[in-house]
């Protein structure tokens, strides 16, 4: 995802990130969830897909 990308080559060349640190450990966790979803019993059944961070819309305006 570019959101994690843009993070980690901000962090890497030491500027700001456009992300706070709660904000990207958020990103991770929901990224996680969205690969572990298909092994879930609920699986494809969409009122089960893990929920996006409100946040990330705001990223992509």
């Amino acid at each position: 995802m570019w959101l994690r990308e843009r993070h980690r080559d901000q962090s890497e060349i030491a500027i700001g990130t456009t992300l706070t640190s709660e904000q990207f450990t958020e990103l991770l966790l929901y990224m996680q969830a969205l690969r572990d979803w298909p092994q879930s019993p609920d699986f494809p059944d969409v009122a089960h897909r893990p929920v996006a961070p409100t946040w990330i819309a705001d990223q992509t305006e």
